[in-house]
């Protein structure tokens, strides 16, 4: 089992256990954490948390005072081990995971008229997985002008090259092999 810790909020210093997986990669401590410091208080906001695994950045921004959070994994056995986080340490709190690929979830949310304030990606590495949801979350709006977007990915990955259409590319950090991409929607929205 990997032990991911908690950095903030109610359930800080708490641990979530999570099956180990040769294929997932866990979004470190000092990363949510940094990233966390970058959003501040995300108190009453709603949570889409795509590519979720372990469900660590949803789970943090729960205990830091999210009201709700959607948590999108197709590996069955990691969407049942996410959920069963969720019911241990955030049964009060409006969580909702779905078990399915995200290009499927995509639409399945905009049909719901679901509307999100934060969105965080951390596909698989290097399969180009970010200009794909890219592309969904254009084609299917569930956000707002001032969502903000999180990207994780591959530092050798250039996923926002294409967004040199007069928008603003958001913000990036650097974290050893690990990048992350903030953006706000006036950024993102496709102005056609």
């Amino acid at each position: 089992m990997v032990r991911i810790k908690i950095t903030g909020g109610s359930l800080k210093g708490r641990i979530i256990t999570v099956p180990e997986n040769k294929v997932a990669r866990y979004t470190s401590s000092k990363v949510r954490e940094a990233i966390f410091a970058m959003i501040g208080d995300v108190t009453g906001l709603r949570i889409l948390d795509l590519f979720a695994g372990s469900g660590s950045f949803a789970i943090e921004a729960l205990s830091r005072g999210a009201s709700a959070a959607t948590c999108v994994e197709i590996d069955k056995h990691m969407a049942d081990t996410l959920k069963a986080n969720l019911s241990t340490f955030l049964s009060d709190k409006d969580c909702l995971v779905l078990n399915m690929d995200v290009r499927y979830a995509m639409p399945f949310l905009y049909k719901r008229a679901l509307n999100y304030d934060i969105i965080f990606t951390d596909p698989p590495y290097e399969q180009n997985f970010i200009s794909e949801t890219i592309a969904l979350l254009r084609k299917y709006v569930i956000y707002h002008e001032d969502t903000v977007f999180i990207s994780e990915y591959s530092k050798r990955e250039s996923p926002f090259a294409s967004l040199t259409d007069g928008r603003n590319a958001g913000t990036t950090k650097r974290y050893g092999d690990t990048a992350v991409n903030i953006m706000s929607g006036r950024g993102f929205i496709n102005e056609e």
